[in-house]
């Protein structure tokens, strides 16, 4: 068996806050074949840091490979056409979208969403219109995509920024999983069983690993694993 794919993946770098942990991190890696943003990447809606964040990979690392992001919380709505505009082709950001990446003769296709939460908080209350229904759209929208993708790739991932178990926010009160995930989204990968999932949002989890059925849950919140995480898909 080898390794046919090298991820690397990561969330809630809030940069400029744990820049320096991502920066130690990032010497400890070779290039990747995709990298992966599960959200977070900045603090505070500050669009401009990703400038930093791209910046400080390729110094590292170069830029011969894909960087794949969905938008944290943190990226507020407000600021995305912003980031979208600041990143231009250096990254490609899948908010309810889809793409497939073509790599050694395989298909990978890759899901992309904010996700969705039990119980909005309050500042989406206040600034969310009907936010209930925005959650459980993309938690539809999610297993649209991943269906289409069915038989039809050689492996399907979903990257998402909440959680979509309590597993992997074992650490956290167990009342906080409201504000940390949603039961939605669990039925969406226990129904749909992508390969792999990949979220942040989760700071203090101590288990960053779970299994949803057959597929493998990530936890890649920087604060909680204390590094960059390594993923690969082996053959």
């Amino acid at each position: 068996m080898y390794s046919l794919v090298k991820m690397l993946a990561v969330a809630d770098v809030h940069c400029p806050r744990f820049l320096p942990e991502f920066k130690q991190s990032l010497a400890q890696f070779s290039a990747p074949d995709i990298f992966f943003f599960a959200g977070d990447m900045i603090n505070r809606g500050n669009a401009s840091e990703y400038i930093t964040i791209l910046d400080t990979i390729e110094d590292s690392l170069g830029a011969g490979f894909p960087v794949i992001a969905c938008f944290g919380n943190e990226e507020y709505n407000e600021v995305r056409k912003d980031i979208l505009s600041i990143v231009e082709d250096r990254m490609l950001f899948l908010d309810e979208k889809s793409t497939i990446i073509d790599h050694s003769s395989r298909h990978i296709g890759v899901v992309g969403t904010q996700g969705s939460l039990d119980k909005a908080t309050n500042w989406q209350r206040r600034n969310i219109p009907s936010v209930k229904g925005v959650f459980e759209r993309r938690a539809k929208r999610a297993a649209s995509l991943l269906k289409k993708f069915e038989k039809k790739v050689y492996k399907r991932i979903l990257l998402m920024h909440y959680s979509p178990c309590l597993e992997t926010c074992e650490g956290e009160e167990d009342k906080a999983f409201s504000w940390l995930g949603s039961r939605k989204f669990y039925r969406v990968v226990r129904d749909q069983s992508p390969d792999l999932v990949i979220h942040g949002h989760v700071h203090n989890s101590t288990m960053h690993k779970a299994m949803i059925g057959t597929t493998v849950v990530h936890n890649v919140s920087l604060p909680a694993v204390g590094s960059i995480t390594e993923l690969d898909f082996w053959d």
